[in-house]
C-alpha cells in the first residue's frame, strides 16, 4: 500500500510537470515562468533521493536543499506577484528569512548526514504567511472577479493545500512512531495530501487564463 501511494504521488508531481509545460504559453512571458522548472525537479529530485542516493550523504544534501530551493522559489514568485508595495515588502522578507535561516542552518546541522527537521518548519510557517499575503493582496485587488480563473491563485491553492497539511502530518507520525498500523495510515494520508496538491496545481494550468505580462 505504501508503494501505491507513493507511486500515485510521483505520478500526480508529473501529472503537474506536463500540465505546466503543455499550458506553458499562458505565462511564458510573466515572473513565474520560473514555475515550470520547478515542478520538473521536484518529482525528479525526489526520486533521484528514493531511488538513486538513498540514505546517502548526496541523497542529504539533495532533500536538504530541496527544503531551501521549493519555499525560497514559491516565495520569489509571490513577491513578483504581490501589487501593494507594503505587503510586497514583507514577502521579500519573508524570502530573506528563508536563505538567511537555511545558511545559518548549516553551523547546526550536517546536511551530508541528516535532515533538519527545524528547517522544514520554519520555511513551512514561512511559504503560508507568503500565500496569505498574496491572498489578501488579490482580494483587495480590482480583479477579484475573476479569482476562478487566475492560474497563479489556483496552482497556490495546490501549494497551500501542501504545506498546510503536509508538515502537521509528519508532526503526528513523529508521535505515534511506535504504533506501525496509525503510522501508515498517516503515511498514506500525507501522501494523499500531496497527490490532492499537485491534482489541483495541474487544474490550475488548465482553468486558468493566459496571464497578463507583470513587470
Amino acid at each position: 500500500m505504501y508503494e501505491y501511494f507513493q507511486k500515485a504521488m510521483f505520478t500526480s508531481e508529473f501529472i503537474a510537470a506536463l500540465f505546466g509545460t503543455f499550458y506553458f504559453y499562458k505565462y511564458k512571458n510573466t515572473q513565474i515562468k520560473i514555475l515550470l522548472p520547478l515542478l520538473w525537479y521536484i518529482p525528479i529530485n525526489e526520486m533521484v533521493c528514493q531511488y538513486i542516493f538513498p540514505r546517502t550523504e548526496m541523497g542529504y544534501l539533495l532533500y536538504n536543499l530541496y527544503d531551501l530551493i521549493v519555499p525560497a522559489t514559491i516565495l520569489f514568485m509571490l513577491k513578483n506577484q504581490t501589487i501593494l508595495k507594503s505587503r510586497k515588502n514583507k514577502v521579500r522578507i519573508l524570502l530573506a528569512i528563508c536563505i538567511t535561516g537555511f545558511l545559518v542552518s548549516l553551523f547546526f546541522f550536517n546536511p551530508l548526514k541528516e535532515f533538519s527537521k527545524w528547517n522544514f518548519t520554519m520555511f513551512t510557517f514561512l511559504v503560508i504567511n507568503g500565500l496569505l499575503i498574496y491572498f489578501i493582496d488579490l482580494l483587495n485587488s480590482d480583479k477579484i472577479f475573476l479569482l476562478r480563473k487566475n492560474l497563479f491563485l489556483i496552482v497556490n491553492l495546490g501549494f497551500l493545500i501542501f504545506f498546510v497539511g503536509y508538515p502537521v502530518i509528519s508532526l503526528a507520525r513523529e508521535v505515534v512512531s511506535d504504533a506501525p498500523t496509525i503510522n501508515g495510515i498517516l503515511n498514506n494520508i500525507q501522501f494523499t495530501v500531496a497527490i490532492l496538491s499537485y491534482l489541483i496545481i495541474a487544474f490550475g494550468f488548465y482553468q486558468g487564463e493566459k496571464m497578463i505580462i507583470k513587470k
